[in-house]
């Protein structure tokens, strides 16, 4: 059976290779998890499974798992949490049948495969019927370095109406701002923080305001208060195990940049697909 890599967690390793591999320990230690799970499921006549992901709170060391889940019932098994918008930037209208809230971190290469190859597609196929909302829930600079301050300096982009312009910017640019702190660990997060300032200049922000918001942490606040209410919600619906990019499809929870359909580059026979889920929401609220 096939892992697809869908998203990290609080307890994933920090650094993965280049090529997008997983060193030989990691991948062993993930086998062994699926292949126990895998004998534990056919043994209980179960043939889908919803993701198993990386302690939340630290404690050991996991590595996220994700196994794949029926099409047939793309949702059926997901926790029902209660979660709203908040004031997070949206796309599409508040009146929409399918709200989808996104708790994503700008370091993370699972959210950036889900806003380059995922979200466009939702977006397009289902229009006016679908309500995106995007929620900070950067994690730990252990892990991701820059998180926070590229969280904050998004938020001070939406205090001047351009987040999402901002919000493209960091996922395209995610490479050359990880390049930063992994050629100077010491002082790499200070050169993206001065990146972060040079893309608000690239978008014709008032940079005197922004540099301003993002050097006296204004936004600070915001950020955590936005991680806080997903790790809050989840623990009180008996979710403890969660990861980036997460998502609350009409307040079903999943977790992982999985594909938008069985055509989407990277898809396994059975998958879980954003698709399958969006038209489980819509026939439900018809």
């Amino acid at each position: 059976m096939t892992k697809p890599e869908t998203q990290e967690s609080p307890d994933t390793e920090k650094t993965q290779p280049s090529s997008g591999g997983l060193p030989p320990l990691a991948l062993q230690f993930i086998v062994g998890i699926v292949s126990a799970v895998a004998v534990v499921a056919v043994a209980a006549g179960i043939n889908h499974a919803w993701p198993i992901f990386g302690e939340s709170g630290g404690g050991k060391s996991t590595v996220s798992v994700a196994l794949p889940t029926a099409a047939a019932a793309a949702t059926a098994e997901a926790p029902v949490v209660d979660m709203d918008v908040g004031d997070a930037p949206t796309k599409g209208p508040a009146d929409a049948k399918v709200q989808i809230i996104e708790f994503s971190d700008f370091e993370c290469p699972y959210c950036a495969k889900f806003v380059t190859q995922t979200m466009p597609q939702i977006l397009s196929t289902y229009g006016d019927r679908v309500l995106f909302a995007f929620r900070d829930y950067p994690l730990p600079a252990s892990m991701h370095p820059y998180a926070q301050k590229a969280a904050e300096a998004a938020e001070c982009a939406n205090d001047q109406g351009k987040f999402w312009e901002y919000h493209d910017l960091l996922f395209q640019k995610q490479s050359d701002l990880s390049a930063l702190v992994q050629a100077d660990p010491t002082n790499g997060v200070n050169q993206v923080v001065e990146q972060l300032k040079q893309y608000a200049a690239s978008l014709s922000l008032d940079t005197a305001k922004f540099n301003e918001c993002l050097d006296s942490g204004a936004n600070a606040e915001k950020v955590s208060s936005d991680a806080s209410a997903m790790t809050e919600a989840l623990t009180k619906a008996g979710v403890t195990r969660f990861g980036t990019p997460s998502f609350f499809i009409n307040g079903k929870f999943i977790s992982g940049a999985y594909p938008f359909d069985e055509n989407s580059a990277g898809y396994q026979d059975g998958m879980f697909t954003f698709k399958a889920a969006i038209e489980e929401a819509l026939a439900a609220a018809e």
